[in-house]
């Protein structure tokens, strides 16, 4: 009859800790092996009474080699930016990619596919891959993310803008745009607690002129048509789809204010999407729309706007399906209303749009 394993010592209370740790905490190779632990990769196991993330075990691999640090996805991850689908989900177990090359085991995807596993990266020798870890030899600034809470583990990074690089041969130009839309967008500092944006439009536009490594052409396609004023994925995707099915680019978040008899001005808020020229307002109905303090708030800005002469289109996370096809041709039904032409008001090549309108 077995016997439960003995207690760890309280040095190790990480959900992921490593061989070195375990044994210069007293605790010997045996009892690693006990039921209590699994292996994740070779060195590196796993408390089956916590809860495992990527975070944690990147901040484990930080703590066996001060040379390593995560890149790629697993960085833009860990920095919270909004990748698409399965992109956005966090590893925690060896994808099942492994397959057999000449006889040999290959723990690297297929060609066309992106590798699933944790990215990590070192400036100096590279550590043999697993079915869990990819290595990469960068030469590159790395940077610390902390908690500012405590509650989460330290962990080394490449920066926000070289990891937007790095993702310049894995995603989408659309899902780029939205990334840097994400990066370069005026933070609100009253729900955020940040003044600044994580980049300015300047120095990413700078880092792709200078980058020369793969996916360099899709980050200047991409990087050409982010812009600054975009509060959400949504937001990017619909302003995209807009201009893909040939209507004019609308505003993001800015002011609109309207003068009305007398001279007095009104302001009709800062709506996702709108078009000034012809009076048409879109906004996206998220999660926190629907609670009570704020319907009620969007109900009597919309009856505003409806007063002062404006159409305003409301939509949900259903009108993005498709390429948020529907979404597209409720504001191309509005803007013909209006008195848009699609051949007399074609935009100019490279022209874009205020931050501000003034109706």
């Amino acid at each position: 009859m077995s016997h439960a394993p003995s207690p760890l010592p309280d040095a190790l209370d990480h959900a992921v800790l490593t061989t070195q740790e375990a044994l210069a905490a007293g605790v010997s190779r045996s009892r690693l092996r006990r039921d209590d632990l699994r292996t994740l990769a070779p060195g590196l196991w796993a408390r089956n009474d916590r809860s495992v993330t990527e975070r944690a075990i990147v901040a484990a691999l930080c703590r066996r080699d001060p040379g390593a640090f995560a890149a790629g996805l697993t960085a833009a991850r860990l920095w919270g930016f909004p990748l698409p689908g399965v992109f956005a989900e966090q590893v925690t177990e060896a994808p099942k990619q492994s397959r057999v090359v000449d006889g040999r085991v290959s723990h690297r995807p297929g060609r066309n596919s992106v590798d699933g596993r944790i990215h990590m990266a070192r400036h100096g020798a590279r550590p043999r891959e697993t079915a869990l870890l990819r290595w990469s030899l960068l030469t590159c600034p790395v940077v610390l993310l902390e908690d500012r809470r405590g509650k989460l583990p330290t962990v080394r990074l490449t920066s926000r803008v070289r990891t937007f690089l790095d993702l310049g041969a894995q995603i989408s130009v659309d899902a780029l745009i939205a990334i840097g839309d994400h990066l370069v967008r005026r933070p609100r500092p009253e729900f955020e607690g940040r003044a600044e944006p994580y980049a300015t439009l300047s120095e990413l536009r700078a880092a792709v002129d200078t980058y020369r490594g793969r996916g360099a052409r899709r980050l200047r396609e991409a990087v050409a048509q982010v812009r600054m004023s975009s509060d959400s994925p949504p937001e990017t995707a619909l302003r995209l789809a807009m201009v893909a099915a040939g209507l004019p680019e609308p505003l993001a978040n800015a002011a609109v204010v309207q003068e009305i008899e007398g001279g007095e001005l009104v302001d009709l808020g800062e709506p996702d999407l709108h078009w000034p020229q012809w009076k048409v307002v879109l906004e996206h109905e998220g999660p926190t729309h629907l609670e009570r303090k704020q319907l009620s708030r969007d109900v009597t800005r919309g009856d505003r706007r409806m007063d002062a002469g404006w159409v305003e289109l409301r939509t949900t996370s259903d009108d993005l399906r498709y390429g948020c096809r529907r979404a597209v041709e409720r504001a191309r039904r509005e803007l013909l209303r209006a008195g848009w032409s699609p051949e007399r008001d074609r935009p100019h090549s490279g022209q874009v749009p205020t931050s501000r309108s003034v109706a």
